[in-house]
């Protein structure tokens, strides 16, 4: 079985938060694969399973339909899926409404949140494949 690459999976359409995640994750030293559309980005996670995924723009760019997608692509791999948010954004306190996700990336981003969610995201991968 191979081991884990290591990368973070970015599914944005065309939204405005695609310069802060990856603003923030090029000072963390990450590598990034940016998928433009839902079908890219589960191609992708076929290949190479990412250790966290991160749907960026609105709700509707993260459909339960996605997300029940890349569980199917990448199911046995501890991969951690969250959606990014704003904090005034009625929509992100309700995890229920939205199965499959992880939880809420809210913004403004931090440097040290996202540190602290990719290195779960890491660990979380890690026990998967040792399991």
């Amino acid at each position: 079985m191979k081991a884990p690459q290591g990368y973070i999976l970015v599914v944005d359409q065309q939204s405005e938060d695609l310069q802060v995640v990856e603003s923030v994750l090029s000072r963390l030293s990450c590598s990034v694969f940016i998928a433009e559309s839902p079908d890219q980005a589960v191609a992708q996670a076929s290949q190479t399973a990412p250790y966290l995924v991160i749907l960026s723009g609105n709700n509707q760019s993260w459909s339960n339909a996605l997300v029940y997608r890349l569980r199917q692509t990448v199911n046995t791999h501890g991969v951690t899926i969250v959606a990014l948010t704003d904090s005034g954004n009625p929509s992100w306190s309700h995890q229920e409404d939205h199965p499959g996700l992880d939880g809420f990336l809210v913004k403004p981003l931090s440097r040290d949140v996202l540190s602290t969610l990719i290195q779960s995201a890491i660990i979380k991968q890690a026990c998967c494949w040792t399991s």
